[in-house]
């Protein structure tokens, strides 16, 4: 099953070009399976028919290797990471429930589900040198933030995104390499401080602050 295909942002292109190899890989891999799982639901005419192709995605997770269909772009790029360690069920089962969450984004405990699970992204890079609930923390950020800010708005989902500390995510260190996970915390904190969604996000001096995070880690 090929689900519709939903591009990494520019911003996740950015990152994933600073750090350390392997979490450029892992991150790479990682996102881009954030990015089918949004294009399930983001694009889905029936909640059902997303609800089936989200469930393929669980199931085939489960299968060993040799069972999962070869010519999936998103699974061969999975397949070094789970060759590396990380138990892809229990890393992106989650993040699969956190977007079945979001057929529901009028809802607030939905939203709360959606942001849990799909900030479990971050966390699968807890074995890469940082904290988990520190990880845990950016990622729920990033998720609401990357929704709210351009896939979908509810009362709902703008009420969870009110609540994010920006001064917290602020004052999260990460290991130098992570430093793709710390150039999206600082592009979601520096966005939320600013505090006005209508403005067009990024431009020239932004990219400029975070390719010298991305350089420097300041």
């Amino acid at each position: 099953m090929v689900p519709p295909e939903t591009p990494v942002s520019p911003l996740v292109t950015l990152a994933v070009g600073y750090g350390d190899r392997q979490v450029r890989d892992w991150a790479r891999a990682l996102f881009a399976f954030d990015a089918q799982m949004a294009g399930i639901v983001l694009q889905a005419r029936e909640p059902m028919l997303a609800q089936i192709r989200l469930q393929w995605w669980h199931d085939v997770l489960a299968k060993p290797v040799a069972s999962r269909p070869s010519a999936n772009p998103v699974l061969a790029a999975l397949a070094p990471i789970e060759a590396d360690g990380l138990a892809l069920t229990d890393a992106l089962g989650p993040v699969i429930r956190g977007w079945e969450a979001a057929l529901e984004c009028e809802e607030s405990e939905a939203v709360a589900d959606f942001a849990t699970g799909r900030g479990q992204l971050f966390a699968a890079f807890a074995g890469q040198g940082g904290d988990a609930a520190d990880l845990q923390r950016i990622g729920q950020a990033w998720a609401l933030w990357d929704m709210v800010r351009f896939h979908r708005r509810t009362s709902a989902l703008d009420s969870a995104f009110a609540a994010v500390d920006a001064q917290a995510l602020k004052r999260i260190a990460l290991p130098a390499r992570l430093r793709p996970l710390s150039i999206i915390n600082r592009a979601v904190w520096l966005d939320i401080a600013r505090g006005r969604l209508d403005r067009p996000w990024a431009g020239p001096g932004l990219f400029a602050r975070l390719v010298w995070h991305g350089v420097t880690g300041r």
